[in-house]
């Protein structure tokens, strides 16, 4: 048995050791849920409807229980186009939160968090074609070929500069339904859309726009939650949740339900893929992990 003193000497070097370690703490979901909860304004997406059913909202939202935090989500008063967003959370003028595409300057002036919450897949698009792109059936399948047509994007965009990157031609607007007039007009050939809103966006716009049938543009990007610089501690409880939710199959779970029948609609594994590079990407985009983004069914 051990003797008093060697009983106290133990108790000493082990609390003591103890002491000495980093510690990381996390409210509980019950205790966070007795404390004020923390309220986030984000940037008003541009789509009329309730936002708080979005995807990108309800990801949100789970991220932050898997944290622990008790929170409220608020949506700006105003609709954004991306940059006025990017500017608006960048002075910490109201905005705390905003998600889109990722490029060096947006992590140079917001705090982001790098896990792709569309699994890379805003990087892969598909051509909604003008109706006469459409009767004239021209061929696709070559970055040449391409270069031959015009397309439209948002004027700031970061795929407006990624396609002129690739020596495109792009033809921009400042509104997002007017592209899709452009289009029906016949005043551009093709509208590149990503995989996750391109189905819907058809179905939705009053004009019977083709889907190219046969390639897929794809260049390496993510759809991150971007927050503003005061916002440091949440956007780190934020990457938290995700990653937990990634652990236990929560995000898959919520990606599923949200894209599965979209994917099936794109049939990207019997697409020509035509790679284009991205200028924009920053270095410190986690690409090595390949458990974070979209693979093609082999």
């Amino acid at each position: 048995m051990m003797n008093t003193a060697k009983f106290r000497y133990y108790l000493r070097w082990t609390f003591g050791w103890l002491l000495l370690q980093p510690v990381l703490y996390l409210p509980s979901t019950s205790e966070a849920a007795a404390t004020e909860p923390v309220t986030l304004v984000y940037a008003k997406p541009i789509q009329q409807g309730d936002s708080s059913k979005l995807y990108q909202v309800r990801l949100l939202s789970a991220a932050l229980q898997h944290a622990g935090i008790a929170h409220q989500l608020v949506e700006a008063e105003v609709p954004m186009v991306q940059d006025r967003s990017l500017r608006t959370v960048a002075v910490e003028n109201g905005i705390d939160v905003f998600w889109s595409v990722t490029t060096i300057e947006r992590e140079q002036l917001l705090t982001p968090v790098r896990f792709p919450i569309d699994k890379g897949l805003f990087g892969w698009r598909l051509l909604l074609l003008s109706p006469q792109t459409a009767a004239r059936a021209p061929d696709f399948d070559s970055l040449t070929n391409l270069r031959k047509l015009v397309f439209t994007q948002g004027h700031d965009w970061p795929d407006t500069e990624i396609l002129r990157a690739n020596k495109l031609k792009v033809l921009v607007s400042n509104q997002y339904h007017s592209m899709f007039e452009m289009l029906a007009t016949n005043r551009v050939d093709a509208f590149p859309r990503s995989v996750l809103e391109i189905w819907r966006e058809r179905a939705e716009t009053s004009q019977p726009l083709p889907v190219e049938p046969a390639v897929v543009l794809h260049y390496p990007t993510a759809l991150y939650y971007f927050f503003s610089p005061r916002q440091q501690q949440l956007a780190q409880q934020v990457e938290l949740g995700l990653e937990r939710m990634l652990k236990n199959g929560e995000f898959e779970r919520m990606f599923q339900q949200e894209f599965a029948e979209a994917l099936a609609l794109s049939k990207l594994d019997k697409r020509q893929v035509i790679e284009l590079r991205n200028p924009l990407l920053p270095a410190a985009t986690p690409l090595q992990r390949a458990e974070l983004w979209y693979q093609l069914p082999h």
